[in-house]
C-alpha cells in the first residue's frame, strides 16, 4: 500500500536533462541529477538508457558533477564535461574534457586549455570538438569575450580560437523582460564539418555567424536588427530560428541556405504567428537609436522611446533605466515594461553604458573592480542629453533598474541629487556582505581586489551602502525573499539604514516563491502587481 507524501521525498526524486540518442538509434545519453544526502549537496551524473527496453546504465559518477554529453559520430564514445578537482567548488569554472566507451568502462581525460568551457559538439567526422570557451581562468564575471574554439579529438593544450581576433561576444547576451536569456545550442557544425554556427551579441543585436572551421572571418547571416533567440541548421544547410525585435516577440523563422558571400541577402520567412493579434491590437513605440559621446573618447549606445501619442509642444517626465549584469546589453528587442511606461506618458532612455557586453572586450572590463566609475559617468552623460532635449522635463526625473541596475540606482542616489526618485529593483547594496551570501563563488583578489575578512576595502569602496548617509532622493525598494542571486538581505541594509536616518523609503517585499528573476519570469500575479507598484511610484513623484 502507497504512503503519504513527506517532506523527506524531495531528496529521493532525481532530475533528467539533455536527452542525446546515439547515431545508431538505439539508446540515449542524458544528466541525472540527484541529492548526495550525506554531503548535502547535488550530483550530476551521466546516464545511458537503451530505447526499446528499461535498462538505464550510470556512465559516471563520484564527488563531482558532470553536463553536456555528446555522442561521436559512430557512436561507440560519449565525451563530456567534468570539473574534478577538489576545489571546484571555491574555484569554479575550470571544466575539463572526458570520454567514455559507450560499453562503459574507465574514464579518459581529454588534455584541453584552461578556462571556462560549454556548448560541446563533436565534428560530423569525429576528427574534432567545438566548444564556447573563455582562456581567462579567473574571469568569473565574465569581462572577457565568449569564443568559439576547435580542438583536436585527442586533445591539445592549445586550441584554435575561431572568434578572438574579431572582438566578437558569442552567446545569448540581450536582456528583455519577456524572456531570460537565449534558449537553445550555442553552436552547430555543417553537416559537412567545415563551418561552424554560433550567435553573437553585438551592438544591441544578437545575430545567427557562421565560420569556417579552419578558421576566417566570422559572416553574419542574419536575421539582422533584433535578437536570435535559438537556432538550428539542417543537414541540407538550411537555417530556423527564433527571432524578434523591438516590435514583436520571438517567432520562429525559416531561411533557405543562408548567403555567406556577399553577407545579410538571406531572406528570413516567418513560420508562427503567436503574437500576430497582439501585434494588430497594440501600439508600440520604435526606439530612436542614440551615440552619445561620453566626454572621454568613448560613446554611450543606447535608445530613446516617446510616448505612442507624443506631441513635440509638451515636455515629459523622463525614466533612466539601467540594465543587469552588468555584463550583459540592452538591445533591438520588445522590451514590455519600457513599452508600457513610455504608454504611460514617460519618455524612457535605457543605455549600454560601459561595462556593457557588445562593444569589444575594453569597453567590458572599464569598470572591472571599478563599479560606481566609468559606469556612473556614462549613465549621467546620457543622462544630460537627455534632459536637454526640448521635449524632457528636466525637473522630473527617475532612475530604476534590476539587479547591477539596482546597484547603480543606489550607487547614483547617493553620489547626486539630481534625480526626483528611484526605483532599485534586486540590488546589490554591499558587496562585502554580498560576497559571502550570494548564490555563484565569489572569487577574492581578481575581479575586486582584496577579500571579505581581513582586506575589504575595495568591495567597501564600491558599495552604495557605504553612502547611504548622502541619499536624499525618495526611493521604492523592491526584492523578493526567493532571491538568491542578490540576498533579501542586501535590500534589507539599505532599507534600515534610510529608515534610521528618517529619509523617504518604502520596502515591496515578496515571497519566497519569487526569485532574481521576477521581472521576466515570476508568478503573474506578482509581476502584474509589481509594474503597477513601480507606475505608482513613478506617478506620486513626477505626475502629482
Amino acid at each position: 500500500m502507497a504512503r503519504k507524501i513527506t517532506a523527506e521525498d524531495f531528496l529521493r526524486i532525481r532530475l533528467v536533462s539533455d536527452p542525446q540518442i546515439a547515431p545508431d538509434g538505439t539508446s540515449a545519453a542524458c544528466v541525472v541529477r540527484a541529492i548526495d544526502v550525506e554531503k548535502n549537496v547535488y550530483r550530476a551524473e551521466i546516464w545511458m538508457a537503451a530505447l526499446e527496453k528499461f535498462e538505464p546504465r550510470r556512465f559516471t559518477g563520484g564527488d563531482w558533477s558532470d553536463s553536456s554529453p555528446r555522442w561521436s559520430p559512430d557512436g561507440q564514445t560519449l565525451a563530456f564535461f567534468s570539473d574534478r578537482r577538489e576545489d571546484a567548488d571555491i574555484v569554479p569554472g575550470r571544466p575539463e574534457l572526458w570520454t567514455v566507451s559507450a560499453s562503459g568502462g574507465e574514464l579518459t581525460r581529454i588534455p584541453t586549455p584552461p578556462g571556462p568551457k560549454g556548448a560541446l559538439a563533436w565534428s560530423p567526422d569525429g576528427r574534432l570538438f567545438a566548444y564556447i570557451g573563455n582562456p581567462d581562468l579567473d574571469d568569473e564575471w565574465h569581462t572577457n569575450n565568449d569564443r568559439a574554439f576547435v580542438l583536436p579529438a585527442e586533445g591539445s593544450d592549445t586550441a584554435r580560437d575561431l572568434t578572438g581576433h574579431t572582438d566578437l561576444a558569442v552567446g545569448y547576451l540581450t536582456l528583455s523582460d519577456v524572456h531570460d536569456s537565449g534558449a537553445g545550442d550555442l553552436l552547430k557544425w555543417s553537416a559537412d564539418g567545415t563551418a561552424i554556427y554560433f550567435p553573437v551579441s553585438a551592438f544591441g543585436s544578437t545575430l545567427l555567424y557562421c565560420v569556417e572551421a579552419q578558421g576566417g572571418t566570422p559572416v553574419q547571416i542574419g536575421p539582422l536588427g533584433g535578437e536570435v533567440g535559438g537556432f538550428d541548421i539542417t543537414p541540407e544547410g538550411r537555417a530556423v530560428v527564433t527571432f524578434g525585435d523591438w516590435a514583436r516577440p520571438h517567432e520562429l523563422f525559416v531561411a533557405q541556405k543562408p548567403e555567406l558571400n556577399p553577407p545579410n541577402t538571406t531572406e528570413w520567412l516567418a513560420r508562427t504567428g503567436f503574437n500576430f493579434d497582439w501585434q494588430k491590437e497594440v501600439l508600440r513605440t520604435m526606439p530612436e537609436p542614440l551615440e552619445i559621446p561620453n566626454g572621454e573618447g568613448g560613446t554611450v549606445y543606447g535608445w530613446l522611446l516617446k510616448p505612442p501619442d507624443f506631441d513635440p509642444a509638451q515636455q515629459y517626465p523622463l525614466v533612466v533605466y539601467v540594465h543587469g549584469g552588468p555584463h550583459l546589453q540592452y538591445g533591438n528587442v520588445l522590451f514590455h515594461e519600457l513599452q508600457w511606461l513610455a504608454a504611460e506618458g514617460y519618455v524612457v532612455l535605457y543605455t549600454n553604458p560601459r561595462g556593457s557586453k557588445g562593444y569589444g572586450e575594453a569597453h567590458t572590463k572599464a569598470i572591472k573592480g571599478d563599479w560606481g566609475g566609468p559606469d556612473f559617468r556614462d549613465i549621467l552623460v546620457a543622462t544630460d542629453y537627455a534632459t536637454g532635449l526640448d521635449f524632457v522635463n528636466a525637473h522630473r526625473i527617475a532612475l530604476m533598474g534590476g539587479s547591477y541596475g539596482g546597484y547603480m540606482t543606489a550607487w547614483a542616489i547617493g553620489h547626486t541629487d539630481r534625480f526626483t526618485c528611484a526605483i532599485a529593483d534586486r540590488l546589490v547594496n554591499n558587496l562585502h556582505s554580498m560576497a559571502g551570501t550570494t548564490d555563484f563563488t565569489f572569487q577574492h583578489n581578481s575581479y575586486f581586489k582584496g577579500n571579505a575578512w581581513d582586506d575589504p576595502s575595495d568591495l567597501w569602496r564600491c558599495s552604495p551602502l557605504a553612502f547611504a548617509g548622502r541619499i536624499t532622493t525618495p526611493l521604492l525598494i523592491i526584492h523578493s525573499d526567493g532571491d538568491l542571486r542578490c540576498p533579501v538581505g542586501q535590500a534589507e541594509e539599505l532599507f534600515a539604514a534610510l529608515r534610521q536616518q528618517r529619509k523617504t523609503v518604502e520596502f515591496v517585499r515578496y515571497p519566497a516563491e519569487t526569485s532574481h528573476g521576477l521581472s521576466r519570469n515570476g508568478p503573474p500575479d506578482l509581476r502584474f502587481d509589481r509594474l503597477h507598484r513601480n507606475l505608482e511610484w513613478l506617478n506620486r513623484w513626477l505626475k502629482a
